[in-house]
């Protein structure tokens, strides 16, 4: 599977584990639909949890070639990756790293080394404001 590939299904799944904040028209006819369902004896689907990081927060590390004189790794967050262009990546993938809840000061900062964006992405913003990790100064 090419990493672009990989990325479009990762992002298609966290699309429907968080799905986007509805209107009031939207939360009032769900809330007409939840009840028929109640009466149908269907079960309503189980909102979102709280603590899982929407696609924009969640950083990632694509990994291809790892080895090879043409190895490539990239890193930001999913939605960056997933809007990078496959021939960004090359195939074949060798591993998708996504970090999880904590991310050490010395990570952050080997990682950022292939962030998309460079020192503007939002690698170094989601590093900080989400998961509370400070560049380093040098």
């Amino acid at each position: 599977m090419s990493p672009y590939t990989a990325f479009k299904q990762i992002l298609l799944t966290e699309s429907q584990r968080h799905p986007p904040c509805p209107t009031a028209e939207e939360a009032a006819a769900a809330s007409k639909s939840t009840s028929k369902a109640e009466d149908d004896d269907e079960p309503a689907p189980a909102p979102p949890s709280p603590s899982l990081l929407p696609p924009s927060q969640t950083l990632a590390l694509s990994l291809s070639r790892i080895g090879t004189p043409t190895q490539r790794i990239i890193s930001g967050t999913l939605e960056e990756l997933a809007s990078l262009p496959e021939e960004e990546f090359g195939d074949p993938l060798h591993s998708v790293v996504i970090v999880g809840k904590r991310l050490h000061p010395l990570e952050l900062e080997f990682a950022g080394r292939w962030c998309v964006g460079g020192e503007n992405g939002d690698w170094w913003k989601v590093g900080k404001e989400v998961y509370g990790v400070e560049r380093e100064s040098l």
